[in-house]
This record gives structure tokens, C-alpha cells and sequence, in this order.
């Protein structure tokens, strides 16, 4: 183990591809399966009332292979990405020195349960987001997190929810003690059960409106563990309510990110998987880090681990992306509804860019009022509905016009109308 009154030199040795996801023991999972006992945590907030539900959920840290345009278009000018000015302007064309658009990211994967053998699905739009967690007003969520990556630390952190210290998901010097709780950080192999609850101010203020979007993430080294790719929706519902709005609303999370790859912590470990050609320059660098001799290791160390000092890895060799959804340039599969249909769109960016949310074709209701846009910033969920009401193959799009260059916009199509039948599963009304 690094001692903390040594100077660190942290070199850049990555492992192999192929030993990067590993699986957490069978002790471990077995130890945190049995604290998914459906009990209150050691603290409650003063004015909660207990649905007595307990949403349990089963979520993995993994690395898994990504491409930001699987179609190898840009589908917005209707080109190759080869033959696409703006994918080379970018630099998102693959070659000897870059990467292009296909990486390995760190992503929350969901599981049917405990022994994490099969894997919960997804919407295909969902893209690289972890898995929605739901619940309603009044109840608990549980959650059994395993750390499947080899080498770096995890946690989750909810935007929104409530939760007593020990579940918090992030870690730093916070003067509760000398070690932090383990689900500040989850070291390579281990678990952890957070236990969140759903308060009444989680509840959607606006009338008529009964759902919410909340959000998840990985808080060791915030910056790094975002453009890794460590993030996901929490959609909250009004008591007794989720059942009926699920089935009477289209629902859609557009989640509208900054990836710089250069900066993920997997930022070696794709160029060794990628360009092997040019690896050797870059693990035989060293970062040297400064003296922390007052420091708490079981702070700092994790925290050092998920940041990698590699600057030679630069947007040149590994680009800088705002994908929705994960995917650049209407890569992503469309959003799909029937004419007609009611919508609710789940708006969330995480970054460290506002973005302008608008939709060609419709407009929608933001807090009562009718807009064809909206602006979010960084750390900010939105919530908005929309009457789908004009039929045709639309854009949504980031209105910022350089996000909109680099490819942040997707589909959504509105089927039927005259002459045309809709054969997506109807709604209830």
C-alpha cells in the first residue's frame, strides 16, 4: 500500500484489456446480499412516512466497449464518418495516432439479482446510462452495488434522494472519523447495500404532473469517474402513482453529456486496447503527485487511483464528445411514440456545458408553460411533458451551435396520421 507521507510516483501501467472486468467474489456479494434485509436505515428524517415498499435493485460497475456512432454515419448530414467534415473536424475519425469514436467506458449494468448472472434490459435509446431506478413517494430503495472493475474504485451517489452519512457514495475528509464508510468508495472486488429513501419533497410540484427525474452517480473522483461514464436516471413517482403514469405516458430520459475521453480514467487503458502502435510512449510515463504527509490515506488514496496525470494523452489521441445519450451524430436509436401520445421527457445534463434541449416539430410544457426549448445546466434534472401531436421523423438537438457541430442531436418520430397507423403498443387512457 502508498503511504501517505511518501512522494508518489504513480506510474502509468495499465493491465491488459481482457483482465479488466472482474467479477466480484462470491463471499463478498454473498455478504452484502444478506444486508438487503428491507430494514429502515439508523436515521430517518422527522416527517417521513414508510410505504412500506423497499425497491430493491442490483447494479454492477463494468467496463464494457462503447461506440459513440455504432452506424458509422454522421446521419445528420447523411455522409460516412470518414466522408463527414464535421467528424474530422473533431478529430472522430480513427488513425494511427486517434482513437475515433469507439472506447471502453465504465457504465452501471443492472442484474435480475444477487447472483449478478443476468442482465436487467433497456430501452435501446438508453444508450450508456445505468439502469432507471423508480420509486414512489413514501418509499425505501435498495440497492446491492458490486465493484466488478479490477482496478478502480466506485461508488453511488443519488442527486435528490435522501440518505443517512454512512450512504452518501462520495468520498472526502468530512470529519466523521478516521475511515470513511465503505460505500464512500467500493475498492476493485467489493460491495456494497445503499439504502435511500423517497421523501415528500421528492414529489413533482407541478399539478397534473406525478413524476420526477433524479439522477445517480459515482462520486470518488467526480470529474474523472463522469467522463469514464458512471451514471444513471432515478425516476421518483408520486404515491401510488407509478403503475398508472408508466402506462398512460410515453417516457424518455435524454441525458445530454461532456465526455473527455482523454480525462476517463480508462484513458491508458484505450490507448493499449486501441492503439497498441503507440502505447509504449505513453506506460512509460510517469505523474508525479505531491507529498500529502498529513493526509488520510483511506481518504486520498482511492481518490489518487481514479485519477490517472497522463497529459500527453490529449483530445487529439482521445476526443472530446457531447453525446445524448451516449451516441453522436442521430446514432441513437429513435424515441418512438404514437400520435397523439402524451410524453414525458426526463431532461438531465452532467458536465461542465449548459445545453439548450430543443425539439423540431413540438413544442412542450415546462411549469405550466408552453416552450420549444429548454436550458439545463451541469448537475440538473428537468422534467417536461409534451402532447405528441404532429406526426413525422423529428430532431432533438442541443442548441448551442457547437455541441449541435460535434453531434449532439437524435430522433424522435411521432407514427401515424393520416393515412398511416401507429403499431407501437397503445397507451392506457
Amino acid at each position: 500500500m502508498v503511504r501517505a507521507s511518501s512522494l508518489i510516483y504513480f506510474m502509468a501501467l495499465a493491465l491488459p484489456a481482457a483482465s479488466l472486468p472482474s467479477p466480484a467474489s462470491s463471499p463478498a456479494v454473498s455478504r452484502c446480499a444478506a444486508q438487503m434485509d428491507s430494514s429502515l436505515p439508523y436515521y430517518v428524517p422527522e416527517g417521513f412516512h414508510f410505504s412500506g415498499n423497499v425497491r430493491k435493485y442490483y447494479v454492477a460497475a463494468e467496463v464494457d466497449a462503447w461506440d459513440y456512432a455504432p452506424s458509422g454515419y454522421d446521419n445528420y448530414l447523411g455522409v460516412r464518418m470518414n466522408e463527414s467534415f464535421r467528424a474530422q473536424t473533431w478529430g472522430y475519425i480513427p488513425s494511427n495516432t486517434s482513437m475515433g469514436t469507439k472506447y471502453d467506458k465504465a457504465l452501471y449494468r443492472g442484474y435480475t439479482g444477487a447472483d449478478f448472472k443476468t442482465r436487467t434490459e433497456q430501452p435501446p435509446w438508453q444508450g450508456y446510462m445505468g439502469p432507471t431506478i423508480r420509486g414512489e413517494v413514501g418509499d425505501m430503495i435498495e440497492i446491492l452495488f458490486v465493484n466488478n472493475m479490477e482496478l478502480f474504485y466506485a461508488s453511488m451517489h443519488s442527486m435528490g434522494l435522501f440518505y443517512p452519512k454512512e450512504f452518501e457514495g462520495s468520498i472526502y475528509y468530512n470529519g466523521t472519523g478516521t475511515h470513511p464508510s465503505l460505500g464512500d468508495a467500493v475498492a476493485p472486488g467489493e460491495c456494497f447495500v445503499y439504502k435511500w429513501l423517497v421523501p415528500g419533497s421528492s414529489a413533482s410540484p407541478d399539478p397534473g404532473m406525478n413524476s420526477k427525474l433524479f439522477s445517480y452517480h459515482s462520486y470518488v473522483s467526480m470529474y474523472q469517474d463522469q467522463d469514464a461514464g458512471l451514471s444513471g436516471p432515478i425516476i421518483i413517482y408520486n404515491a401510488g402513482t407509478m403503475e398508472s403514469t408508466m402506462a398512460q405516458n410515453r417516457e424518455f430520459v435524454l441525458f445530454y453529456g461532456d465526455n473527455q475521453e482523454s480525462n476517463s480514467f480508462l484513458a491508458l487503458h484505450n490507448v493499449q486496447k486501441y492503439l497498441p502502435q503507440i502505447a509504449s510512449s505513453f506506460t512509460n510515463e510517469s505523474s508525479t503527485y505531491p507529498k500529502l504527509p498529513s493526509g488520510n490515506e483511506s481518504v486520498w488514496y482511492p481518490q489518487l487511483i481514479n485519477t490517472p496525470n497522463i497529459p500527453s494523452i490529449n483530445t487529439s489521441v482521445a476526443a472530446n464528445f457531447f453525446p445524448m445519450n451516449g451516441y453522436i451524430f442521430s446514432n441513437s436509436p429513435a424515441f418512438e411514440m404514437c400520435v397523439n401520445d402524451k410524453v414525458i421527457w426526463y431532461l438531465w445534463d452532467m458536465g461542465f456545458d449548459t445545453h439548450t434541449v430543443h425539439w423540431h416539430g413540438d413544442n412542450v410544457l415546462q411549469h405550466g408553460i408552453v416552450t420549444p426549448s429548454v436550458a439545463i445546466n451541469p448537475g440538473q434534472m428537468i422534467t417536461v411533458t409534451m402532447n405528441a401531436a404532429n406526426p413525422g421523423w423529428w430532431q432533438v438537438i442541443c442548441h448551442f451551435n457547437q455541441h449541435l457541430s460535434k453531434g449532439m442531436e437524435a430522433n424522435y418520430i411521432v407514427h401515424g396520421g393520416v393515412g398511416n397507423d401507429c403499431t407501437l403498443p397503445p397507451l392506457e387512457k
